[in-house]
């Protein structure tokens, strides 16, 4: 009787101990959140974002909100919504929509269609390379919030769905911003919604910019899911004259994951000279090839 109760005592302070570290460790995050470090900010929501625990989740939401009160403060900058919203696709709570909606909103009603601060060439490199290809290719802490607002649109795709999000989602398709209606379209393809097809038609019956027909294109195939004239049109598209073009349509066919695509990225790697698209068009084409369990 005696053991187990010296051995219910040491479990008690045990249990004790790690909710004490528990609490250390969020209230840390917490501050770290709150910093003028854009890269401290970023391991942190890292930090809250690979433990199991979802306890830290409404901080993550919080980055993504912003310190409205104090518009120049860090804590607003492009980035730190740009790492927020890929950590709320990797944890998928639905609690996330409004906060995501009212943000895209908010951020994305002053973008126009060419508004880079700085010039940048696809050789300068891209912010994060496991993230959808953009048009605009800065350092981590240059990360403009045309980036931010096009990470927001497919992450509410990723999530479950509303009718607020897909509205939301379907205007973005109209926005003056080229690379806003490109991640609308991964949006729908993220959402895995039939519903979306006529809207993406219609999108891609109006749309001028190559970069975002692969998008639009990829989208319809991913939905379809038939090897189509499409599909035709997004493999053709690897040898389209614009680098990012290139790289966006290998993406692509990663994305779609169909097989039959893997010939016609083996045939452009023969003759693609860009360093960057040629690593990402390797990249995609061992992911077709390679053995998956389905």
């Amino acid at each position: 009787m005696k053991f187990q109760t010296v051995l219910f005592m040491l479990v008690l302070v045990n249990v004790s101990l790690f909710s004490e570290q528990d609490e250390v460790f969020f209230e840390t995050q917490r501050k770290r959140l709150n910093s003028s470090d854009i890269f401290e900010i970023r391991d942190a929501i890292d930090r809250l974002t690979f433990i199991k625990s979802n306890r830290g989740f409404r901080d993550i939401l919080s980055a993504l909100e912003g310190t409205p009160n104090f518009p120049t403060s860090e804590n607003n900058a492009p980035a730190v919504k740009f790492y927020a919203a890929k950590a709320i696709a990797k944890k998928g709570d639905k609690i996330a929509v409004p906060v995501l909606i009212k943000t895209f909103q908010k951020e994305s009603a002053s973008i126009v269609e060419h508004n880079p601060p700085k010039v940048r060439k696809i050789s300068d490199g891209v912010a994060d390379r496991f993230s959808n290809s953009s048009p605009y290719f800065y350092d981590d802490g240059e990360i403009p919030m045309v980036l931010a607002c096009g990470e927001i649109l497919r992450t509410l795709g990723s999530l479950p769905f509303s009718e607020s999000s897909e509205q939301t989602i379907k205007q973005a398709l109209s926005h003056p911003n080229f690379y806003i209606r490109s991640s609308a379209a991964d949006a729908m393809y993220e959402s895995n919604r039939k519903e979306f097809l006529p809207t993406l038609s219609e999108g891609l019956g109006k749309e001028q910019v190559p970069y975002t027909k692969v998008s639009i294109l990829s989208a319809i195939v991913g939905l379809e899911r038939l090897p189509n004239q499409n599909f035709k049109v997004v493999t053709e598209m690897l040898s389209d004259k614009d680098p990012e073009v290139r790289k966006k349509a290998s993406e692509a066919l990663r994305r779609l994951d169909l097989r039959i695509a893997a010939p016609y990225l083996e045939k452009a790697i023969e003759v693609e000279n860009h360093p960057i698209v040629l690593s990402q068009m390797r990249d995609d084409y061992a992911y077709l090839i390679s053995f998956r369990n389905p």
